[in-house]
């Protein structure tokens, strides 16, 4: 009998029926309005960044830990078909996971365009430049979104 590899053991661990709670759809919406509202608070946490560095430090780890934590959860929720290589899909996830992939990415271009019209109406206007804190925010934002959109995308519209 051969030990099983890295990624049997992670498509296990995604897939373990202790989780069947986080499987419903009512729960997958719940956690990823959750994940949604930590985002927000994280982007007010960053306009807090230069006036009060030390809430910003603390409230962020905080926002960090949960945001680990939620994003866990709702991985488990969606078993990961987002994010298993191809050889742990089988025909019918691996056709989901494209789905989910084309749906983040059309949201991501989306959310990129609005950025970039924010930032074009902000230099034609002519307005100062942005404090440190909205710069972190947005850098921020940008990454943590990009990182969890897919997993998003796939608990709120697919049943897996």
């Amino acid at each position: 009998m051969s030990t099983p590899t890295r990624t049997q053991r992670r498509a296990a661990r995604l897939d373990d029926p202790q989780f069947e709670s986080l499987r419903t759809p009512r729960m997958r919406r719940r956690l990823v309005a959750a994940l949604a509202g930590l985002l927000v608070v994280e982007g007010a946490l960053c306009l807090l960044a230069e006036r009060a560095p030390v809430v910003f430090v603390v409230g962020l780890s905080i926002v960090m830990i949960a945001f680990v934590l939620l994003l866990g959860a709702l991985k488990a929720s969606t078993r990961g078909v987002e994010e298993l290589p191809a050889d742990a899909l089988d025909e019918r996830q691996w056709q989901v996971r494209g789905e989910v992939y084309a749906r983040a990415y059309w949201i991501g271009f989306g959310l990129l365009t609005v950025e970039l019209a924010v930032a074009a109406v902000w230099l034609t206007a002519g307005w100062a430049a942005p404090g440190a804190g909205v710069v972190l925010g947005a850098l921020l934002l940008t990454f943590h979104i990009s990182l969890v959109l897919p997993t998003m995308v796939a608990a709120a519209t697919r049943r897996i």
